[in-house]
């Protein structure tokens, strides 16, 4: 239909053409057999040409749209057959001239990226060292000041620590390691390293006895804990409690680390996983939110295979849930909850 409409002038001007022939033999007085006849052979010396010529050209665009719909669409003339009619022609020329710039731009694009994401590694690595030679430096001068610039201290380590995550986060699959993993170990290093603004924020801890095993990359889930951790410091309530809870099934392993805080307001909920998004808390808050913490959490989960999910009440507090499936990776539905926990003091 679209060949038809492409040619509707040249079948409009061959029936004209048709009527007027016929008006004038039987104006002639011509017999009307041969009329007819003289009419179909017209007809098909019309529609013939132009069947033939749709038959090619049909191939010719099928084989366009089939390719450009893989991801191979930037190589497309080299996989189109080599077509016979002029405009065919023309728009391979083209198209090999575009592909072959446009590969060029893209292979100039990912070195200066991969070039920039080294740089970016290389400073972290670099800046980590007047870090830690800070904190020595405090711990051989203790009081007030120290203390407040070991917070300090303690923010600009994460925030360099999100920068690296995030920086590696496009090839995550270059430095991920995947092992056998005590769920409660890695859960305990995250505890740990957030151990002095836990207890600077008099939290109460409530972590439950199990033994799961999953398989993963142990610093990658104790970054995206961290993440996890590192929020419900940041938006804690006066008197606040976390929780970690852990539940085995069939065909998964299900991680739940819940907080009593401010909680996330409804309208909030469908876009905190997006990249630099703040939502009403993080504009309110003392410490202003980057909006990345969540988007990297999720962004490396899918990375590893994993799932996770974010369930919330205003004033309440908020529970995320990780997701460690057993053997192949797969989608799961309908999973929630946690264990009995029991508390434990933070040390």
């Amino acid at each position: 239909m679209e060949y038809v409409r492409d040619r509707a002038g040249e079948l409009a001007g061959g029936a004209v053409s048709m009527v007027f022939a016929g008006a004038l033999l039987m104006a002639l007085g011509v017999d009307g057999r041969a009329i007819g006849l003289l009419e179909l052979v017209l007809a098909v010396c019309l529609l013939l040409p132009l069947l033939a010529d749709w038959l090619r050209r049909w191939r010719f665009y099928r084989a366009v749209e089939e390719t450009g719909d893989g991801p191979d669409g930037l190589f497309l003339p080299d996989a189109l057959p080599e077509p016979d009619f002029w405009e065919g022609e023309l728009l391979c020329r083209r198209l090999g001239e575009l592909g072959r710039a446009g590969n060029d731009r893209l292979g100039q694009a990912r070195r200066e990226s991969r070039e920039y994401r080294e740089y970016v590694e290389t400073w972290i690595h670099e800046v980590k060292t007047p870090i830690a030679s800070a904190r020595l430096l405090l711990e051989n001068h203790p009081g007030t000041l120290a203390d407040a610039l070991e917070e300090e201290l303690f923010q600009i380590d994460r925030y360099v620590e999100q920068a690296l995550f995030y920086a590696r986060s496009g090839t995550a699959e270059r430095d991920y390691r995947v092992r056998t993993m005590a769920l409660e170990e890695s859960v305990r290093a995250a505890v740990r390293q957030y151990a002095r603004p836990l207890i600077r924020a008099g939290f109460r801890l409530e972590l439950g006895e199990w033994k799961a095993t999953v398989y993963t990359d142990p610093k990658w889930v104790e970054f995206i804990l961290g993440q996890l951790l590192a929020n419900a410091v940041q938006y804690r309530s006066e008197q606040p409690v976390l929780r970690f809870a852990c539940r085995c099934e069939r065909d998964a392993v299900l991680l739940t680390v819940a907080d009593n805080g401010i909680g996330i307001p409804a309208e909030d909920l469908p876009r905190v996983f997006d990249k630099g998004f703040t939502g009403a808390n993080g504009r309110r808050a003392a410490q202003r939110s980057t909006g990345l913490g969540l988007y990297l959490c999720q962004k490396l989960c899918a990375r590893l295979g994993l799932a996770i999910r974010l369930d919330s009440q205003p004033g309440q507090g908020t529970e995320v849930t990780l997701v460690f499936p057993r053997g192949r990776f797969h989608q799961l539905e309908d999973w929630a909850g946690s264990a009995p926990a029991e508390q434990m003091p933070v040390e």
